[in-house]
């Protein structure tokens, strides 16, 4: 029996033992028992029906109480509506106050989620750009902001690309300036100070040499001298160098450009994006909190496929939603919230004293759930938003099983055999002939010159073309297929195999991987077993595979993964690293990441 159903059964005997006194009998337990069930109504947390049913049976009762009969409702004016019946909610009512601002709060938290979002999708489009000037020119104009909030004068030049100081080519530096530009933006006046710091960029992104006025009046007493167009040339070269201009004077156009190019760009992601604060005269919309304290804005019962929740902690004490049975009960200034599953269940602590940054988690669903999900929880006072989060492409079970095709295809040790070797089988099973001249052993040079983002993102449509493919054959057809394939090119015996392998492992899937690992740290067995790790609310991870330590850290959007003194890479859903004697395939599902190791 659920806690409302108890109040419920509590109103309705209310109800019934005001009836009997007012009929003239006598309720068990006398009227001090009718008095304690009374005061211990009018504490409890109950729905906004069984609220107005109370009301109505303690006017009742009042009234008995003072010696008359029930007061006379007046007489509805002509053209008035029609009384609501008893348990709708009153629109006229006014919303509750603390409700009001933490449903701002919450629509704030909400509105700074998405605009990181949004900022971290630009941000991986000025890292693309050679040179990052949209980031050189974003970081000046956010440091030119903060300089002005402090009451300085005085902006900020543009740092020069390749600046090690500011190191803007790195995914981790510049995921934190986004997020300091999200913060900013968030402030009261944050726009407008960064839009002003823009725009004086536009107009001078690096500050004049020191000599370039006299430099401008040598040119132009230059260009007055009665000389010949050779020799006038030569003396105007001598002058530049004599009086250099500046680092960087070339790069002005471009930065004037990019410095236009962020403004509008923020400009649009801001654009009609709601206000983070509390509108004066908002009202809270109808049926979108569970246990409201505001009678218009209760919900009944949770959306049965919604992906958004928002719960009065107050106002009860359990739910049932998407599966999941939700519990919460107060811990001295917090809340525990236990949620349970098919699967097991999972206990998370809510502290609504704590800055809003940690007012807002995460939790992975795996071990809940038969399916690949997560649950992000945002707090406000006694108010929780619950989101529901599901994996943009495949889980983490299906990343893995295409890891392993991925691994099969990028080993260039072998010449890239498998890659090659794949690319053939397609065009077999299409009826195409073998190109030999585009697949021969002088192409694993071309596969080694390209990138690795590149390299990974034809490998993984390889892999796919060659899965889809393969599991319309039998396992006898597709030995058949790779042997012809293995015999066009002329390859060794090894690949064959480890491709086989890998494509019926994909086909079967792969097994569900048990209850995730959280921390920090983790080792991943080399016997090419998953390892199922959970994220922390700082994605920072060390992972130890094959001899060799990868710093797991978050990115835009993403994961970067760095090995010992190598380049970083990105980890979206999918990577293969080759380390000395083995393979590191790392695949990521929201808040899982899933690692395995393959020696040679």
């Amino acid at each position: 029996m659920t806690q409302q159903t108890v109040w419920a059964e509590l109103v309705e005997l209310y109800e019934y033992r005001v009836a009997d006194v007012r009929a003239g009998g006598r309720p068990r337990g006398g009227l001090r028992a009718l008095g304690e069930l009374r005061t211990r109504l009018q504490a409890a947390p109950l729905d906004p029906g069984l609220s107005r049913r109370l009301r109505a049976a303690d006017r009742l009762y009042r009234a008995y109480r003072a010696g008359g009969d029930v007061p006379a409702e007046p007489t509805p004016p002509a053209g008035a509506p029609a009384p609501r019946a008893v348990g709708t909610p009153d629109e006229a009512a006014p919303a509750d106050p603390a409700e009001l601002r933490a449903w701002a709060e919450l629509r704030g938290l909400r509105w700074e989620r998405e605009l990181r979002t949004g900022l971290e999708a630009l941000g991986r489009e000025w890292l693309a750009q050679r040179g990052q000037p949209g980031l050189r020119v974003l970081h000046a104009a956010a440091e030119s902001a903060e300089r002005a909030a402090r009451g300085q004068s005085g902006g900020v030049a543009v740092p020069a690309a390749g600046d090690p100081l500011a190191a803007l080519d790195r995914p981790t530096v510049a995921r934190d300036l986004l997020h300091g530009v999200a913060a900013l933006l968030g402030t009261p006046s944050g726009w407008a100070r960064l839009r002003s710091a823009l725009l004086a960029l536009e107009a001078e992104p690096l500050p004049r040499h020191a000599d370039a006025d006299v430099l401008a009046a040598h040119l132009r007493a230059a260009e007055r001298e009665p000389l010949a167009p050779a020799a006038r040339g030569e003396l105007v070269r001598a002058l530049r160098e004599a009086h250099p201009a500046g680092q960087g004077t070339h790069e002005r156009p471009l930065l004037r450009e990019a410095a236009a190019e962020v403004r509008r760009r923020l400009g649009a992601l801001l654009e009609g994006a709601p206000s983070p604060g509390l509108i004066p005269g908002a009202a809270l919309p109808r049926n979108s909190v569970l246990y409201a304290a505001t009678p218009h804005a209760a919900l009944t019962t949770p959306p049965p496929d919604g992906d958004c929740l928002t719960l009065h902690l107050g106002g009860g004490r359990e739910a049932h939603w998407r599966g999941l049975a939700l519990r919460w009960e107060r811990v001295g200034s917090g809340w525990q919230l236990l949620l349970e599953g098919p699967g097991g269940r999972e206990v998370a602590l809510l502290h609504p004293g704590r800055p809003a940054a940690e007012r807002v988690q995460t939790l992975a669903l795996g071990p809940l759930l038969p399916e690949d999900a997560a649950l992000r929880l945002s707090l406000s006072g006694a108010h929780l938003t619950l989101d529901w989060l599901t994996p943009p492409g495949p889980d983490l079970t299906g990343l893995a099983a295409q890891a392993r095709i991925v691994a099969a295809l990028l080993r260039p040790e072998e010449g890239y055999a498998g890659l090659r070797l794949a690319r053939a089988v397609a065009g077999v099973l299409r009826g195409v002939p073998v190109d030999l001249d585009a697949l021969g052993p002088h192409s694993a040079a071309r596969y080694a010159a390209a990138p690795p983002g590149a390299l990974l993102t034809l490998a993984r449509k390889g892999a796919a073309a060659l899965h889809a493919r393969a599991a319309r054959l039998s396992s006898a057809e597709l030995d058949a297929v790779l042997e012809q394939a293995r015999a066009r090119l002329d390859l060794g015996e090894e690949a064959a195999p480890r491709l086989r392998g890998a494509v019926l492992v994909a086909r079967e899937g792969l097994p569900r991987a048990a209850q995730p690992v959280a921390g920090g740290e983790a080792t991943l067995p080399g016997n090419g077993t998953f390892t199922r790790l959970r994220l922390p609310r700082d994605p920072h991870l060390l992972l130890r595979a094959a001899g060799t330590e990868l710093e797991v850290r978050p990115g835009l959007g993403t994961l970067t993964v760095q090995p010992p003194g190598d380049a970083e890479q990105e980890l979206a859903d999918l990577l293969v690293l080759n380390v000395p004697g083995a393979q590191v395939l790392l695949v990521r599902a929201l808040e899982d990441l899933g690692g395995a190791v393959l020696a040679e």
